[in-house]
């Protein structure tokens, strides 16, 4: 008696066993399905999204947002903002942006004996752009909507910082610092527009105070206005409405 009660107990626990294992091999290949689904649809919406952001620029290229006469006021260091075109750009605008321009972009001026153009950390598929990059100014401007683009100059910065800052922007494009998609500040390994800017800003030439909260923090690496509306900063440029 107490050998069958040992062997059904033994031909439970097997058959328990059997179950639990199809049951992980079931769930373990939903949760693989459900991650590849996910995927596609990520990679399926940024097409699209790209899609009707080209669309977007061809139709508004032949608008021009600033003359030969306001780019050659520009100085490096100004920085640019813009809003994008695309439904990512519009839920940055109605979602991340607190400040009191409408803006889901920005990048640094840089003025070279070559032209006048803009640094910044993009992620394009279409472009085949990840992370940061030095692009023609004309370039940058034709990704904007022609009525919502500011330019902003800090006042504390020098142009014996020249040097300096485009000595740190091209070790980034050497480096090929990539786009950072999880918008994590705390790793800078890869770098999205404003991210980039604050650790230069913070780290390279000392315009600003390094931030001494985790909601500090956030606040500055997470709004573009921090940029551009302060007491250091003075708007040259601007295409909103008054």
């Amino acid at each position: 008696m107490t050998i069958e009660v040992h062997d059904m107990s033994l031909l439970w626990c097997t058959f328990l066993l059997m179950n639990k294992i199809k049951l992980n091999i079931v769930t373990t290949t939903i949760v693989v399905i459900c991650c590849i689904l996910v995927v596609i649809g990520g990679v399926f919406f940024q097409y699209i999204d790209e899609g009707l952001e080209s669309q977007q620029i061809g139709k508004h290229s032949d608008i021009v947002r600033m003359t030969t006469d306001d780019i050659s006021q520009l100085k490096t260091g100004d920085l640019i903002f813009r809003k994008g075109y695309g439904m990512i750009s519009q839920w940055v605008s109605v979602y991340l942006e607190r400040g009191p321009f409408d803006l889901t972009h920005a990048g640094i001026v840089i003025v070279l004996p070559s032209g006048v153009f803009v640094a910044h950390a993009l992620s394009s598929k279409q472009q085949h752009i990840d992370g940061v990059i030095l692009q023609p100014i004309e370039q940058f401007l034709q990704s904007s909507y022609p009525d919502k683009l500011l330019i902003a100059r800090w006042t504390n910065y020098r142009p014996e910082m020249d040097e300096l800052l485009l000595s740190s922007i091209n070790a980034y494009i050497h480096h090929k610092i990539p786009f950072d998609k999880e918008a994590d500040y705390d790793n800078s390994d890869a770098l999205y527009c404003n991210e980039m800017i604050v650790n230069l800003w913070i780290n390279e030439l000392g315009l600003i105070s390094s931030p001494k909260s985790s909601a500090e923090k956030k606040y500055l690496f997470h709004n573009l206005s921090v940029l551009y509306n302060t007491s250091q900063t003075e708007i040259i440029f601007s295409t909103f409405q008054p």
